[in-house]
C-alpha cells in the first residue's frame, strides 16, 4: 500500500509544481510600462530644447544665482548667468 501512495504521490507533487509556474515578465517591467502609459509626449524634453527662456531679468537672475551657485558680486555690468551650452 505504501508503495501504491508513494508511486501515486510522485505524478501528483509533479502536476502541482507545473501549476506553480508562472510566466513573470522581466523585473522593472511593470514601472516602464506605468512610466510609458502615463507619459503623453514621451518627446517631449528633444521636442522642448527650443522653448529654453533666455532672459536675463531679476527673477530669472535669481533662480540662475540658485542653479549655478554664482554671485552677483561674481558678475560684471550686464553679465548673465545664462549658461550658453544648456540648450544645444
Amino acid at each position: 500500500m505504501n508503495k501504491v501512495i508513494r508511486i501515486a504521490a510522485l505524478p501528483t507533487l509533479s502536476l502541482l509544481l507545473v501549476g506553480c509556474v508562472n510566466n513573470a515578465e522581466e523585473l522593472g517591467s511593470h514601472v516602464a510600462k506605468l512610466k510609458t502609459e502615463q507619459t503623453y509626449n514621451p518627446n517631449a524634453t528633444i521636442d522642448n530644447l527650443d522653448v529654453i527662456p533666455a532672459g536675463s531679468g531679476e527673477r530669472m537672475e535669481g533662480v540662475y544665482q540658485t542653479y549655478t551657485g554664482k554671485k552677483d558680486s561674481e558678475l560684471a555690468g550686464t553679465d548673465s548667468q545664462i549658461l550658453e551650452q544648456f540648450g544645444q
